[in-house]
């Protein structure tokens, strides 16, 4: 005998299969993980070298995948931030996932970077770099060290820097640099350019007085040679300072030119003494113990001998010369 089926059951059944089957969507909320991805592929076209403005040898190269499955006619984006640097916007990949571009590489000197971008896949956007090495040497131009002055016989304080330079203003290194000066002495007669694209030498005055100049030169290039100039000025005067220490000055003889000051200088702990003339010159400077300094301008040329009163005497013990010329 059939027993008839509750009315309510076939809701009841319906329920619970919606209870149990949901949406089908799982814990993602119905969208499914993305099986995109983009690599470098094998032949990727990284990490190479070039020069500046010129494309690369060899394409840069990505690779786009779907679960595993090389997938083609995928838009792939690129881009590059390097100035002067260019790439295509866009390429699509093959029928084996690959997408290629051409990189012609920035005007800058140095590392420079592009980047392959795919919306939603994983592993975007690919880094990209390369170094670009600087183009033919175009240019010298003048850097530093122009226009010093120092006394004869002596260095100047800073060398003198001439830049090697491609059409980009980037520094070019190996170039001879010839140097040469009217007058002094200079370190070296050529000097090539280092990896800044800078030579400098240094300069020794001469013995005369006056300006000097110093020219730079790199065969034919633009602004070659380059002109520096330099003032050999008068050798300062002689230390015009004595010390007087207890019994003795020092130094005990002192070479001066005329018009020179010249300051006696107690030393520190030094007990009293004086500065006092054989003759009228210096006036004389009274008794002090240290701290003390006493100064007298020699304005004619001479030998002048002085003594302390109080430990010496014009012939012997605590005594002194100044010469004039």
């Amino acid at each position: 005998m059939l027993r008839a089926i509750p009315p309510r059951l076939p809701l009841l059944l319906t329920a619970v299969l919606l209870g149990c089957g949901g949406d089908g969507g799982g814990d993602n909320g119905g969208t499914p993980p993305t099986t995109t991805a983009i690599a470098k592929a094998s032949a990727s076209g990284d990490a190479q070298t070039g020069v500046v403005a010129q494309p690369l040898a060899n394409p840069i190269q990505v690779v786009v995948t779907d679960g595993g499955t090389p997938a083609a006619g995928v838009t792939v984006a690129w881009s590059t931030s390097v100035p002067g640097a260019t790439l295509a916007a866009t390429s699509v990949t093959d029928a084996g996932g690959l997408a290629s571009n051409s990189w012609t590489l920035g005007t800058v000197a140095g590392s420079q970077s592009a980047q392959a971008s795919l919306s939603g896949a994983s592993g975007s956007p690919v880094s990209f770099t390369a170094t670009a090495a600087p183009a033919a040497a175009s240019e010298l131009e003048k850097v530093s060290g122009d226009g010093q002055q120092a006394a004869v016989g002596t260095a100047l304080a800073n060398p003198l820097v001439a830049k090697v330079s491609d059409q980009f203003g980037n520094g070019v290194a190996g170039v001879d640099v010839a140097w040469a000066a009217s007058d002094g002495s200079l370190s070296a007669p050529t000097v090539a350019s280092g990896p800044n694209g800078t030579s400098a030498v240094n300069l020794t005055m001469g013995d005369t007085e006056g300006p000097i100049t110093i020219t730079a030169t790199a065969g034919t290039l633009a602004g070659s040679p380059q002109t520096f100039t330099a003032t050999a000025t008068a050798a300062p005067p002689p230390s015009s300072d004595i010390t007087v220490r207890n019994d003795f000055f020092d130094p005990g003889t002192l070479t001066v030119s005329a018009g020179t000051t010249v300051t006696w200088t107690w030393a520190a702990g030094a007990t009293s003494h004086n500065v006092t003339p054989v003759a009228s010159q210096p006036t004389g400077s009274g008794t002090s113990a240290a701290p003390h300094s006493y100064q007298f301008t020699f304005n004619t040329p001479g030998t002048y001998n002085y003594y302390c009163t109080l430990h010496g005497s014009p012939t012997f013990g605590m005594r002194g010369i100044v010469v004039v010329q």
